[in-house]
């Protein structure tokens, strides 16, 4: 799924399966999602209480609690550096989307992880950095 916004996603992902499993007739439990806190989120049992500082403001926003999980994790060059000027995304997130999150393609990092290929302007300007991560994948 892309597009929409961050806060719908568990709606959305719900009503997709919900169709898939009324076409197959398939029988399913209740969603049990709309409770758990996501990772990274103060509410989540094993995060810091503490909030996070000294790191960038986009990643925190984008990772929470586990902002510094994602530099801590990072070998690459220039960790803090952003993947392209004027967009607050930093490499760091681009090699964390490959080693932690399962990307497997430029497009799994530049639309599915971060975003960023909404914008088709900004996609190309960092489609170059995404192949560099996938590279690394061997």
């Amino acid at each position: 799924m892309i597009g929409g916004k961050l806060t719908e996603y568990r709606y959305m992902a719900q009503d997709v399966l919900d169709r898939a499993i009324r076409l197959r007739g398939l029988v399913a439990g209740a969603c049990r999602t709309r409770n758990l806190p996501l990772v990274g989120a103060p509410a989540n049992p094993g995060s810091t209480a503490r909030p996070v500082t000294g790191l960038p403001a986009s990643l925190v926003a984008r990772y929470g609690a586990e902002a510094p999980s994602v530099l801590a994790a990072a070998t690459c060059e220039r960790p803090t550096g952003p993947v392209a000027d004027g967009i607050d995304v930093i490499r760091a997130e681009f090699e964390y989307a490959v080693t932690h999150e399962g990307a497997l393609t430029v497009d799994d990092i530049v639309d599915r992880r971060t975003r960023i290929g909404l914008v088709p302007a900004d996609r190309e300007r960092v489609v170059d950095v995404a192949k560099e991560f996938v590279a690394s994948l061997g």
